[in-house]
């Protein structure tokens, strides 16, 4: 038996990226709840994005911000280049981001600790790109971090702007449930919108919600939470689902 035993931990990824987490959990004995707080919808490219797509010849490097862009970025990006230019430098934004890139057949540079823009930037190779042109593929909005940097560094950065986030219609009933158990629920979001949503769907119960333990994965994040009256934060390193299966068993 684990300290996880029996304990409700409300998993608020999109129903389709959802399915490794929940298994891992109710192997350790978990009782996981999937309540969705966002899905990805693919968005409808225009010319200006099939423009940057037929450049992509012309950028020097491309930054994959995402699991969601990495899998959508093949599909758009293949249907023209059926072999990718030489000497590009490929990016991604974190170990699963890097991991949903292993079949597109280049060299990707994953940024590692933490799964931000800010270790990407350390990159020496990105910090010498006055001149050059750089794609970066994403959902629409976002951080302007990474874009920001590079810009002040001199590159030209273009966005790629594959999906949009969305907020699932979901039933409270299973959550309102979860907020009246002893000991309260675990809580895990991977984002802000997540978070906010998950509030709105708690709705008269939030002072019930601030409560509950919540396991996010980055640091900004866990600041935002605690400006959400979140009183336990608990940081995992990234949204792996072992970083999250670590921070849970640490502190459980």
């Amino acid at each position: 038996m684990t300290s996880l035993q029996g304990r409700t931990v409300v998993v608020t990824r999109p129903a389709d990226q959802a399915a490794d987490l929940i298994a891992t959990l109710q192997q350790a004995g978990a009782q996981p709840l999937s309540l969705p707080t966002l899905s990805i919808e693919p968005r409808v490219l225009d010319q200006a994005d099939r423009q940057k797509i037929l450049d992509l010849d012309q950028y020097r490097a491309v930054i994959c911000v995402s699991v969601n862009a990495a899998r959508l970025g093949l599909d758009a990006l293949a249907d023209y280049w059926p072999q990718w230019p030489l000497h590009q430098l490929w990016y991604a934004v974190g170990p699963a981001t890097g991991a949903a890139m292993q079949d597109w057949g280049v060299r990707v540079t994953v940024g590692q600790q933490g799964a931000t823009s800010e270790t990407l930037l350390d990159d020496p190779q990105l910090k010498m790109v006055a001149g050059e042109r750089i794609l970066i593929l994403r959902g629409e909005g976002g951080r302007e971090t990474l874009a920001d940097t590079l810009r002040e560094r001199g590159a030209q950065v273009d966005y790629l702007e594959l999906y949009r986030r969305v907020q699932p219609s979901v039933d409270p009933a299973p959550l309102f449930a979860a907020l009246d158990q002893t000991p309260l629920p675990i809580l895990t979001v991977t984002s802000g919108d997540g978070l906010r949503n998950l509030m709105a769907v708690a709705d008269k119960r939030l002072n019930r919600l601030q409560q509950c333990p919540l396991i996010v994965i980055s640091g900004r994040l866990g600041e935002f939470a605690r400006q959400q009256g979140f009183a336990t934060v608990w940081q995992a390193a990234s949204p792996a689902t072992a970083d999250i299966m670590a921070t849970l068993n640490n502190n459980a």
